[in-house]
């Protein structure tokens, strides 16, 4: 039997290669998996604790099959028997499982407990190899990954005769039984609560638990497009759907919410492809059950008071309601209606009036599509779920029956609703309705039903080419609206529509034509032109006020303008040059007070998009701006002088008195979303950005300097402002340098204050950052303070919280930003001290903030970030271009006298070890080394590979004094002089150990050709340093490396590829030798 690590290695080789397989691979493959079907039918499923052989391992002496008798010592003892109570575990197995990770770790000197954690560890971890190559053979059936027809109906024969078997249900029943507090499940009250994973991590075992059962859920899911659920096996999901869903009234958890879509999508997914695969010589198996049919309609009727599980059972309700229509059309071999049964139509009728009456649109939307763990979920599990939602909501739509329903709560709505709202001003200003009109929204199913289309194609875009259904009900939506509420629902489904071209397209030309009576393009501009005219007259008159702003022209207003937004953005880009010529009325209602921040961000939300219709319209937008919008020095200086004159409303007003006391700053954000998209196409750079320092000053004293302190009603809004605002900073210090000739008329030593007096005109922004920097100021403490709270707290919000990608950007921004201002402030470093200090040496004030920028190579779910990590490590260990005179914080000192280092910051090891940091940054960084080795497609920019930067650190930091990081990440003895290390790879988790599993195996030479170069490079680097040597010769000399002599004889003596048009020819440090 293929153990399932090689199992899983087998399978990614063969399927999810940047290749199609060989035909040795595909050899493997079947074999592999031939091999392993008895594992898969029992799925983790293990033998018991028996008693004799418990009695045989406290004899101590025990035999494994095909192994000479192990004599064991009472350490031995107690660890097995502990394993078997805590995993219920067979004791002989027990003790495979200690010699099995004594052969994977090395256990001599570790303590018992670490050698439990480790044995259970590695358990789980084959449990999770077997667990994803199931999934991952599912997915290359269902999903289409390019592979020969031949090679997938050769595994889809072995995973229907599974599923056909047994596999299901076992999956089902996994999914429930491991949620139990006992040995089988995540332990029971008396088991160690930890492990420690491949990696040497220590994680929670019922975390690991969790992610097991969320991975059965997604094999689940898949397995029900491989073969048919059967009766049994959909009143098994519904009934553990239920008893789950019961459980997030005490814990919201992503990970358990996640477990419960893939339940819920099981029964979607099912009720759909039983239904549309029904075809005259294949019923549909569920229909086809008389009793079952009955029996589950009873089931999916009955209600429950609480309303987290009635809300999922509406959901199975909608999908059970649209697989009734469907198989009751083919069941009257697509008669009339009429002459369906009278039963079917009753159950048909009863479920409408259930899921319309709960509005379980609006329970999809709230409780599942826009939750964090939805959008947080396997992309795989995401993409289906969308195409599964997209297929239930044309089947929905494009029935007689739902139309009829639809039709009914469309009337209702229109009825329920005032026919105009014309709100207070301190509505108009929040931009929001009431908490009564949201509650009475989301109560209306015909608005929810139109946002629910919107969230569905707004994730999927491309399911949007050739659905007629959709557009047909678009012409039924988009008539007779009575009240804004609707329309704005109805505008913003049409805005989701123009999200690719042939939508954009399609639906500029129905708001061009007279498709609607009321709903056009004219009806937006003339709406805009006919407020600008009243607010003007209104100005004219001396002493009047200027006219409300009606809530209901507010929001239909944005509405319109995020349609506009989305069909500029996503037009042909030769046809939308045509579409609208004249963009002026988008800005002349930006600069008067009464008009609600949210509609002024929506209008400069849709003029950014026109920046990419052509270069032309750049300089059109500026000077419209200058005309039209609230002052903030934009463009030259003179102009906006003249307008600052003019006008007391400006952009610090709103953002401070208007917007602060909303706790909303749509305005703030869209502004500096438009400026920095517009300077960011800027080509001239001569002014060094001074016509833009009345912006930046903006961004720098009114945005960013107070953004901690100020309250935010909805928290992405924060961490937008916050991203607007790191954007402008990363502009600048892109597009920009610094030169000799400036630096010593910017700053006078001996006058320190006259920089800060500076006029504001004579200031230039790339300067003032990198001040503010080198001299710990707002910008830099406030960017710090987004990247202290560390990689696990931003791993838990990314993962559980809705701003969390909003988040991730800002922490991805302000790692650029570091990097930029190190590439930079050498420069003036000399120019500026004592009053100024590299940013080297304000980051060593504390060294918390050195140990929070390095531990983000831990942050694994933007490879960008890891990146910036490593290369900030890269940056603090490069050599010096001059000899600096460090005025060092006299924290520091004290350390660093003892290093004699060209490097930027010396002593940075034992900063590390001083922090408590050291050890968790060598399992980092072999983490991430690991996860990149791992990959499958190969990555065409060397400076973007994350395992091409790690190895380069290495490679370059190994001859300088000891410790130096090299030493560190290799796990060399710090305790000790370096040359006396003993290596123990297999002891201790480090990149020393996965670059020698690297090339050992040496897999994947298309994609990880360059790691092996660098790796070998790497280990004859190491070999010829004095004081690593001697360890690295004694390490590779020991029989388990001998694997060196064998690449000598094949890819030691091979010929070196030869020269072509597009690849220059490089020489290996390997072939030098």
């Amino acid at each position: 039997m293929v153990s399932p690590k090689l199992l899983l290695s087998t399978i990614e080789s063969a399927l999810l290669g940047p290749s199609p397989p060989t035909p040795f691979q595909r050899i493997e493959l079947m074999h592999a998996i031939r091999s392993s079907l008895p594992s898969f039918r029992s799925l983790l499923s293990y033998p018991p604790p028996k008693a004799s052989d418990r009695s045989q391992v406290q004899s101590k002496e025990v035999r494994l099959p095909d192994s000479r008798p192990i004599s064991l010592n009472d350490q031995d003892v107690q660890i097995a028997l502990k394993l078997s109570d805590d995993l219920n575990l067979n004791e002989i197995d027990c003790i495979g499982l200690l010699v099995s990770a004594n052969q994977e770790w090395g256990l001599v000197g570790r303590e018992p407990l670490e050698i439990l954690r480790l044995a259970a560890g590695l358990w789980y971890t084959e449990r999770r190899d077997l667990i994803t190559a199931l999934y991952t053979l599912c997915r290359a059936i269902v999903l289409d990954q390019g592979l020969e027809a031949d090679l997938v109906a050769d595994i889809q024969k072995h995973l229907e005769d599974l599923f056909d078997s047994g596999l299901r249900q076992r999956l089902i029943t996994l999914i429930k039984e491991l949620n139990r507090e006992e040995p089988a499940g995540f332990g029971g009250p008396q088991a160690e609560c930890y492990v420690l994973d491949s990696r040497g991590a220590l994680v929670e075992r019922r975390d690991v638990v969790c992610r097991e059962r969320l991975s059965l859920g997604h094999c689940l899911v898949l397995s029900v497009l491989i073969t048919r659920m059967s009766p049994k096996d959909v009143k098994d999901v519904f009934s553990a759907l239920r008893d789950l869903a019961a459980e997030l009234n005490e814990s919201v958890a992503a990970l358990k919410l996640q477990i419960v879509f893939s339940l819920l999508f099981s029964l979607v997914i099912a009720f759909m492809s039983d239904a549309l695969n029904a075809v005259s010589d294949k019923a549909s198996v569920l229909s086809c059950d008389t009793s079952f049919r009955r029996e589950f309609q009873e089931r999916v009727l009955s209600t429950v008071n609480d309303p987290t599980i009635e809300g999922f059972i509406d959901c199975v309700r909608f999908a059970w309601t649209v697989h009734l229509m469907l198989t009751q059309d083919g069941s009257t071999a697509r008669e009339t209606i009429s002459g369906a049964s009278s039963s079917d139509l009753a159950n048909i009728y009863s479920c409408l009036e259930l899921i319309s009456a709960n509005n379980v649109f609006q329970f999809l939307l709230d409780k599942v599509l826009r939750t964090a763990a939805y959008q947080n979920d396997d992309e795989d599990m995401i993409y289906m779920y969308n195409a599964y939602m997209h297929k239930l909501m044309t089947c929905f739509l494009s029935h007689p029956l739902a139309r009829d329903k639809v039709k009914e709560m469309k009337e209702k709505t229109m009825s329920a609703l005032s026919p105009y709202v014309g709100g207070s001003r301190e509505l108009r200003q929040e931009g929001d309705v009431n908490s009564q009109q949201i509650a009475q929204l989301k109560s209306l199913p015909f608005v929810s039903l139109l946002e629910l289309v919107s969230e569905i194609y707004q994730k999927e875009p491309e399911l949007l080419s050739g659905n007629e259904v959709l557009w047909t009900f678009i012409n039924f939506a988009g008539e007779d609206h009575t009240n804004f509420q609707t329309l704005v629902a109805f505008l913003r489904m049409l805005s989701t529509l123009a999200s690719n071209e042939e939508g954009a397209s399609k639906v500029f030309e129905l708001l061009q034509g007279k498709a609607f009576r009321s709903i056009g393009w004219n009806t937006l501009f003339d709406c805009l032109s006919i407020y600008e005219q009243k607010f003007k007259q209104s100005l004219q008159s001396t002493g009047a006020l200027l006219p409300e702003f009606q809530e209901g022209d507010a929001k239909a207003l944005v509405a319109y303008l995020n349609v506009l937004q989305k069909v500029v953005e996503n037009g042909n880009p030769i046809e939308r040059k045509k579409w609208f010529p004249d963009m002026e009325p988008l800005f002349k209602l930006l600069s008067y007070e009464n008009v609600p921040p949210y509609l002024k961000g929506a209008l400069r939300n849709a003029i950014t998009t026109f920046i990419q219709v052509s270069p032309a319209l750049k300089d059109t937008i500026w000077s419209y701006l200058e005309r039209y919008d609230l002052p903030v020095v934009v463009g030259p200086l003179g102009s906006s002088a003249q307008q600052m004159s003019t006008q007391v409303y400006d952009m610090r007003y709103e953002l401070n008195e208007v917007e602060a006391r909303m706790e909303k700053y749509p305005s703030t954000i869209s502004f500096l979303n438009l400026l920095n998209a517009l300077i960011a196409e800027e080509r001239d750079v001569s002014d060094r950005g001074r016509r833009f320092v009345g912006i930046f000053r903006f961004v720098y004293d009114h945005v960013f300097g107070p953004f901690p302190q100020r309250a935010y009603a909805d928290p992405s809004e924060k961490w937008q402002l916050v991203v607007a605002c790191l954007e402008h900073f990363r502009i600048i210090l892109s597009m920009y340098d610094v030169k000799d000739d400036d630096i010593d008329s910017v700053v006078d030593p001996s006058q320190p204050s006259t920089v800060a007096q500076a006029p504001l005109e004579m200031q230039l922004p790339i300067l003032e950052l990198l001040k503010d920097f080198m001299s710990s100021k707002t910008v830099f403490r406030n960017i710090m303070a987004i990247l202290l709270p560390g990689v696990t707290s931003i791993i838990h919000d990314r993962t559980s919280q809705i701003y969390g990608q909003h988040l991730e950007k800002a922490v991805h921004l302000a790692l650029e930003i570091i990097i930029l201002v190190l590439g930079k402030d050498l420069v003036v470093a000399d120019f500026w001290r004592p009053l100024y200090q590299p940013l080297d040496v304000i980051l060593l004030q504390d060294h918390n903030q050195i140990v929070a920028l390095l531990e983000y190579v831990r942050y694994d779910f933007l490879p960008q970030i890891q990146q910036c990590s490593i290369k900030i490590m890269r940056i603090l260990r490069c050599d010096l271009c001059q000899k600096l005179g460090l005025g060092i914080h006299p924290s520091c000192i004290s350390i660093l006298t003892f290093f004699d280092d060209s490097a930027r910051m010396v002593g940075l090891v034992p900063l590390l070890l001083k922090a408590n940091a050291a050890n968790s940054l060598v399992e980092d960084y072999a983490a991430c080394l690991e996860l990149r080795s791992e990959q499958f497609q190969a990555i065409e920019n060397t400076d973007d590979d994350r395992g091409v930067l790690i190895l380069q650190l290495l490679i370059d930091n190994i001859n300088r004094p000891a410790p130096n990081i090299t030493h560190l990440l290799l796990k060399f003895n710090l305790d000790v002089s370096v040359e006396r290390t003993v290596l123990q790879p297999k002891y201790n988790y480090s990149c020393l150990k996965i670059i020698l599993d690297i090339l050992e195996k040496l897999s994947r030479p298309d994609v990880n050709a360059l790691l092996h170069e660098l790796g070998f490079q790497l280990l004859y680097e190491l070999c010829l340093d004095p004081l690593t040597g001697g360890p690295t010769m004694d390490l590779l000399s020991i029989r388990r490396y001998h694997f060196f002599s064998m690449h000598l004889d094949t890819i030691g003596v091979a010929p070196l590829p030869k020269r072509n048009n597009n690849q220059t020819l490089r020489i290996s440090s390997l072939h030098q030798v």
